[in-house]
């Protein structure tokens, strides 16, 4: 149950990225467009700003959910088993903290922004624009919680997933490797 919410989740996170980096692509294209036509349009900058705002932050998630940020995966493989975990466990509570205050400030100053807007689109509204802030936090402390279990274990079995990955990449390369020159000695 709680597997598939974290993959409808990040599904939906992946959805949203893939979406406002089509729109944001569309618009650098449309600006460009039309700037070279003499009518370079005035919402422009702001869009293209607020855009990638918004891509990067949840970018950032969705890297959060599948842990693919920095991280000091060695340091806690190379503790003893309870070490380890404990760190991981310290951590994964000093991530969620930081999150909980930024979604907690996040919100705060929507309030503020409520009353300022962008300067070539008007009806658009600061907390509109600022709004990304505390709902992609809370996202992060979702996906935390989420995925705090995989990482406790991998902790506690002492597994490293940046060097568990690096380690398949290069079997993956080698066997792809022997592959070729075995069907280069068969010609």
């Amino acid at each position: 149950m709680v597997a598939k919410f974290e993959k409808a989740l990040l599904w939906v996170i992946e959805t949203i990225c893939l979406a406002l980096l089509i729109i944001l692509a569309l618009s650098v294209i449309y600006s460009t467009t039309m700037r070279y036509l003499g009518a370079s349009p005035s919402w422009y900058d702001e869009i293209a700003s607020v855009l990638l705002a918004w891509l990067t932050y949840f970018g950032a998630t969705y890297a959060l959910f599948l842990r693919q940020h920095m991280s000091f995966g060695g340091i806690v493989t190379a503790l003893p088993r309870n070490a380890a975990v404990a760190l991981a466990l310290v951590s994964e509570v000093l991530v969620i903290g930081f999150f909980a205050v930024v979604a907690w400030y996040g919100n705060a100053v929507l309030a503020v922004a409520r009353w300022d807007s962008l300067l070539s689109i008007r009806w658009m509204t600061l907390d509109i624009v600022q709004s990304v802030i505390p709902i992609t936090a809370i996202l992060m402390i979702i996906g935390t919680l989420l995925t705090m279990p995989r990482a406790l274990r991998n902790a506690a079995a002492g597994i490293d997933t940046d060097h568990a990955e690096i380690e398949q990449a290069i079997a993956d390369a080698e066997r792809e490797n022997a592959d070729a020159s075995r069907k280069d000695d068969t010609k």
